[in-house]
């Protein structure tokens, strides 16, 4: 007499090798399609050539919550308005920021008066303004200090959205 479910089980003999041998070609089309998945992720990486970077800090709430990871690619000529960039801060960090200003736009630093962007610079502002340290704080960005540009949100799952400005 079976004394558990699975010595139970395995008492139906024949019955429990039918569902094994059931089973593994349904577990081969998973792994199939996981490993396809990986390989397409990769390939479109190294032909986007594009790189994780991971959100610290919720300046950029609740677009990139801290601890998102979000896919980026080289700067090409000038960033859009709107797009989300990683630059370089002045203390030579790294962060990613919304362009809220291009050259030409009007834009005001804290305490002071506006100032109009020369050629060259740009306006980054996080998008939870009360928690981001900025072009507010420390003026404007030179375009030589944009490393790169976001693409895409991709982890959490709650998060994935492509970022608009990517071009």
């Amino acid at each position: 007499m079976p004394t558990s479910s699975v010595e139970e089980w395995r008492s139906l003999g024949h019955v429990y090798h039918l569902a094994a041998a059931m089973e593994k070609p349904a577990r081969r089309r998973r792994a199939r399609r996981v490993l396809a998945l990986a390989a397409a992720v990769v390939g479109v990486a190294r032909w986007g050539k594009l790189s994780p970077v991971r959100v610290e800090g919720d300046s950029m709430a609740p677009t990139l919550p801290d601890g998102a990871l979000v896919a980026v690619s080289p700067l090409r000529g000038e960033p859009a308005l709107g797009a989300v960039v990683v630059a370089r801060r002045p203390d030579g960090s790294e962060h990613l920021k919304r362009v809220t200003a291009i050259p030409g736009d009007a834009f005001r630093t804290a305490g002071r008066d506006p100032l109009v962007l020369r050629a060259g610079e740009l306006a980054l502002v996080g998008d939870n303004a009360g928690r981001s340290i900025d072009s507010r704080h420390y003026g404007p960005v030179a375009i030589e200090d944009i490393v790169a540009v976001a693409r895409f949100c991709y982890w959490p799952p709650r998060a994935w959205r492509r970022l608009p400005g990517g071009r």
